[in-house]
């Protein structure tokens, strides 16, 4: 909406009257326009509290007066008048009080909001693409306001399942089945700082926060009698290449490596690996167990529970595993490859000239390719009785404590790695879906200079990941929305 001449003397004028009647101090002149509609809003907060009066009051004739803040000049005016706020027309238009734009100009700001780098950004694309001149608080009171009604609906659906007895939980809702049903999770970053405490000291722990994402894959595969890739693939026998993917996702490698001479041309697709078909996503702020019910919710619509093969997927933290024992115990749990080929190298290159790296490294990693995690663990063991136990005052990378680690964490994990059996299956072995997800949704919410509130970021995670769905659940939103306007304003 723009800022014309007579849009400003209308809001001027209720705003002077009703700070008359309230004793605000600061000048009219001096706000902005955003700071207008704030001022306006509180005075619909008075209208609508003197509206609510009249209609609780006893009748007395045909219509009754009720006092108003501020109707033009005339502070008396009857509820007839004052109801004139109140939008009929909005579940036939699809407009509520609080929107500033049509709706399908509301989808190109909110699409734009979700998607782009930034509010500011956003605004600019919506200029250049869209021909919308919008500024960003705008852009971010939209987005944000159908972020927070998407994440209300998504709670709905949630506890719609969770007032399901068990029988029906354990049943599809559809007849729409996957072949393959795999559900990955994994955790993102994003700085969380609320408005009031801007000026406060950061707390010891930092800003940054754990947001909760996972994949809801439908995936179609082929099964098999014996494994259908013996061999380890090169991409993961590639020492330099596995030395970059250990300091990405362990921080740190332990060597560095120059690539082993050309580039290779790229590797052809594992035989029989599982392909995707649709992709749902869900990412929240909350806390293990709500998103547990958020997953599990989502997996039941998608008709996850009838699925012949299904898959559970995920890195070695143990809420990834205490989620899976409480709603998806009897999917068959797979320990991501990566994270455990990582560990394996990092133990493999601990306190080990270059030269006898290559050797040690593939041998063990063919093991953990195989499912032989006897052989492996032993040898590890034997490289720890050459290194010698860690000691109280040794570094995190220290050979000692790299090795015991990666020990510890191999003999945690190692019901969850039999691959052989999972490729047999034709299940996935690794987050990789999750993963890639996650470095979409940073693209958005995670930076070094982006901050946000709890209420915020729950609303931007949310239409990330809405717009990250193939099933598309923003159109049945869009759709439904013209039926759930009541023409009546939201007060807080």
């Amino acid at each position: 909406m723009a800022m014309t001449p007579e849009l400003r003397r209308r809001l001027v004028a209720c705003v002077r009257n009703y700070q008359a009647e309230t004793g605000a101090k600061r000048s009219v002149d001096e706000l902005r326009f955003a700071e207008l509609e704030d001022e306006a809003c509180e005075l619909g907060d008075a209208v609508a509290a003197a509206l609510m009066e009249a209609a609780n009051a006893p009748r007395r004739g045909r219509c009754r007066r009720v006092a108003a803040r501020c109707v033009g000049g005339n502070r008396n005016t009857t509820a007839a008048r004052v109801g004139r706020l109140f939008f009929p027309q909005s579940r036939a238009l699809g407009i509520e009080p609080d929107d500033q734009f049509s709706p399908g100009a509301l989808q190109k700001v909110v699409y734009a909001g979700a998607t782009a780098p930034s509010f500011a950004q956003a605004a600019r694309d919506l200029a250049e693409e869209a021909e919308l001149s919008v500024s960003s608080a705008r852009v971010r009171r939209a987005t944000e306001r159908i972020g927070r009604a998407r994440s209300s609906a998504r709670r709905r659906g949630v506890e719609r399942w969770r007032q399901l007895p068990l029988p029906a939980q354990r049943r599809s809702p559809h007849d729409h089945i996957p072949a393959v049903a795999c559900v990955q999770v994994d955790g993102g970053r994003v700085q969380i700082r609320e408005r009031c405490a801007a000026r406060a000291e950061p707390p010891s722990s930092g800003f940054w926060r754990e947001s909760k994402v996972a994949c809801l894959l439908r995936m179609q595969s082929r099964t098999s009698t014996a494994d259908p890739c013996p061999q380890l693939p090169e991409s993961f026998a590639n020492l330099a290449r596995m030395a970059e993917l250990t300091r990405e996702i362990k921080g740190s490698a332990s060597v560095v490596l120059e690539p082993e001479g050309k580039p290779a041309e790229r590797e052809p697709p594992r035989p029989q690996r599982p392909q995707v078909v649709t992709r749902h996503v869900i990412a929240v702020r909350s806390g293990v167990e709500e998103f547990g019910q958020d997953v599990a919710a989502a997996a039941w619509e998608a008709g996850f529970v009838e699925a012949p093969r299904k898959a559970f997927v995920a890195d070695g933290q143990a809420a990834n595993w205490t989620l899976w024992r409480k709603h998806f115990s009897d999917y068959v749990p797979v320990l991501d490859f990566v994270h455990a080929i990582c560990y394996v190298f990092k133990a493999a290159a601990a306190g080990r000239r270059l030269d006898d790296l290559a050797t040690v490294y593939r041998r063990w990693a063919q093991w953990a390719w195989e499912g032989d995690l006897e052989r492996l663990l032993e040898g590890l063991r034997e490289r720890q009785a050459e290194l010698g136990e860690p000691e109280p005052d040794d570094a995190e990378t220290h050979p000692r404590q790299l090795l015991a680690e990666a020990l510890q964490y191999l003999e945690n994990q190692r019901s969850r790695m039999h691959y052989p059996e999972y490729r047999r299956q034709g299940l996935p072995i690794t987050s990789a879906y999750v993963e890639s997800t996650i470095k979409q949704l940073n693209r958005r919410v995670k930076g070094s200079e982006k901050f946000w509130s709890e209420a915020g970021a729950e609303a931007l995670l949310q239409l990330a990941a809405d717009y990250l769905s193939d099933r598309a659940p923003l159109d049945r939103f869009w759709r439904q929305r013209p039926e759930q306007c009541n023409g009546t304003r939201c007060y807080r």
